[in-house]
């Protein structure tokens, strides 16, 4: 095989194990969270910033905020939390996504392997009311040993001229905004995403400054899930995923406006590269979930007034 489809399997196969490992860390998470979960969320949303902490401290545990968007749109649906509730928990998603862009940007290495032994072992000879434990804490160390296993096959790939050119287009920041909503909406992860386009600038492939617009792009093709989620539902459940999408175009439109001195100065200061653009990430989701939380409040009338009309069919 030759030297470039080898480099190129190396590195879809450790993206692919990187989502294998967010997939069954998030499932085991929701699992051993059981019934619980559930019967809590509804004191935990009570107030707007209360699910929006709640939905960021999920994601930053599942590091999946598809996986955390899609369970609050199906959990609204079901009527175990309030359509304004999910909605809370969505903005807060967004900010406990940008975890796994630090956890890169940090290099925090090594970790993989040891969790993964751990968890292995944990999990076959632990006791058995704690074995389950062991497996997710299996799948945690399987996330960071993707992340080493895709920094490691991305190295050889800088040195590639015809490669070489390709991240040339990139510069663009449409382009960019561009790529990075379409990788998320074909992996169905924005942490894949996110932690890619930081890789990609410890590897000096790409510019912080153009990693930041894929990572932005990140944020609003990471909706899809929650529009995929909400097409078997009703009319209402896909208003509100909808509405998830809005809220994360918002985002964008304050990242390309607003936000721009504030990215320009994290851009030119002393900071890692890595680290400029995980903080970029953080701000920008930040920003965006605050002036949500801000507006909410006075928006919902108009907004409770739209999911509640009914459409080509009775609402449940």
């Amino acid at each position: 095989m030759p030297s470039f489809l080898t480099l190129l399997f190396s590195v879809l196969a450790a993206v692919m194990l990187f989502l294998y490992g967010l997939a069954a860390f998030s499932a085991e998470m929701a699992r051993l969270g059981g019934q619980r979960l559930h019967n809590h969320l509804q004191w935990l949303t009570r107030a707007d910033w209360r699910g929006a902490l709640t939905g960021a401290a999920f994601t930053a545990v599942v590091q999946s905020s598809s996986a955390v968007t899609s369970i609050a749109v199906t959990l609204a649906h079901q009527g175990t939390v309030s359509y304004r509730a999910a909605l809370s928990l969505m903005i807060g998603a967004n900010v406990g996504t940008t975890l796994t862009a630090w956890l890169v940007a940090l290099h925090i290495g090594g970790l993989g392997p040891v969790f993964v032994s751990l968890g292995g072992i944990w999990s076959l000879v632990g006791p058995p009311l704690w074995r389950p434990y062991g497996k997710a804490v299996f799948y945690f160390g399987l996330i960071f040993l993707a992340l080493d296993l895709i920094g490691t096959a991305l190295a050889p790939l800088g040195r590639d001229p015809a490669l070489l050119r390709w991240y040339g287009l990139l510069g663009s920041p449409i382009i960019a905004l561009l790529a990075g909503m379409l990788l998320t909406v074909v992996v169905q992860s924005s942490s894949v995403v996110s932690g890619l386009a930081v890789l990609l600038v410890s590897q000096s492939l790409v510019a912080p400054a153009t990693a930041v617009w894929m990572v932005a792009g990140a944020n609003v093709g990471t909706t899809s899930t929650a529009l995929l989620a909400s097409s078997a539902l009703d009319n209402t459940a896909r208003k509100l995923a909808l509405l998830n999408t809005g809220f994360n175009l918002l985002g964008v439109v304050l990242f390309a406006t607003l936000l721009r001195p504030l990215t320009a100065s994290v851009l030119a200061s002393s900071l890692d590269p890595t680290q400029q653009v995980a903080l970029v990430h953080s701000l920008f989701n930040l920003t965006a979930a605050l002036v949500s939380l801000f507006l909410l409040p006075a928006c919902w009338p108009a907004i409770s007034t739209w999911l509640e009309r009914p459409s080509n069919r009775t609402l449940d």
